[in-house]
């Protein structure tokens, strides 16, 4: 059965050259609120259209709820606009992610080459002052003659803490298919009371130049970037960045770490996401319990 929803209020529709185009799009947001009620963090507003759900906390952890978010369709196909919106309120800890990787699919391999088509996903994250969120979701697979655009901003308070990765794998590397036609545009903004202190902006095209050279991409297939509201010492991100190198950096992989303006930013440059994954959830795990005094549980579902 076919569900078209409703764009919300202010949503752009991309232009459409048929009817049957519209029935093939999913123009799907949720509204999550995450407060602190009844000595945990719960669920306080869950409101969707569109095939984009969560299911009902888990709490492998105390009052901190792991939160699961849910697309069906498991991917954006032409037209498709996915938005997430979440906020905690004060005294609120919340960890989200996803179960499984998402994929943003070829235009063409659904007859469509009209490039200005896009595929859309927006995350917007609110944190409230003494609260917390982690934002960890698994990969985003971009197919060979996609179009995506994935923008995150976060707007946090001085006296709260987040965490958040975003990593990308152009084409499918186990299918032995390059990511030589489309088009990526990332950006991530992360302000702090209302002012800007990280402002960034990739425009990956299919087959140019900066997937191979040295001051692109290198040949890689797969990045990450990684930012939390923490800071450590010098020594502590030396001995992170030893044992990355050590223990995940097959292949040639890259990695980087740096604080700036009470940011700690990790980034990877390398030939797997699933790699990447892993390397960011060992920081993670590493600055967790000076970011929010805890340490790392891993939510389960990474385990399946």
């Amino acid at each position: 059965m076919t569900l078209i929803a409703q764009p919300a209020e202010g949503l752009s529709i991309p232009s459409r050259d048929s009817s049957a185009q519209i029935s093939r799009s999913w123009l799907a947001s949720l509204t999550l609120r995450l407060a602190h009620r009844g000595g945990a963090t719960r669920v306080t507003r869950a409101k969707h259209q569109g095939p984009l759900r969560v299911q009902r906390p888990f709490y492998p952890e105390g009052q901190l709820a792991h939160v699961y978010l849910l697309h069906p369709p498991g991917g954006l196909v032409v037209g498709d606009q996915l938005t997430l919106d979440m906020a905690t309120e004060s005294g609120a800890q919340a960890l989200v992610t996803t179960p499984s990787a998402g994929k943003v699919y070829s235009l063409k391999a659904l007859r469509h080459s009209n490039k200005s088509i896009t595929q859309e996903q927006t995350i917007s994250l609110r944190v409230e002052p003494h609260s917390s969120l982690e934002w960890l979701p698994q990969e985003t697979i971009i197919f060979n003659g996609a179009n995506a655009r994935l923008h995150t901003r976060v707007d946090a308070h001085k006296d709260s803490r987040f965490c958040l990765w975003d990593i990308v794998c152009l084409g499918r590397p186990a299918c032995d298919e390059t990511f030589n036609d489309g088009e990526l545009l990332q950006t991530l903004e992360v302000s702090l009371e209302g002012l800007p202190i990280l402002r960034e902006r990739n425009r990956v095209c299919g087959g140019d130049p900066i997937m191979q050279q040295p001051w692109g991409l290198q040949g890689a297939t797969a990045f990450g970037t990684m930012v939390a509201k923490v800071s450590i010492p010098r020594d502590d991100i030396d001995q992170l960045l030893e044992h990355l190198a050590a223990e995940h950096s097959d292949q040639g992989a890259s990695w980087g770490i740096t604080q700036k303006q009470g940011l700690l930013i990790a980034r990877y440059l390398g030939p797997s996401a699933a790699q990447c994954r892993i390397g960011f959830a060992a920081i993670w795990a590493a600055i967790r319990p000076t970011m929010i005094g805890r340490e790392a549980v891993q939510p389960r579902i990474w385990n399946t």
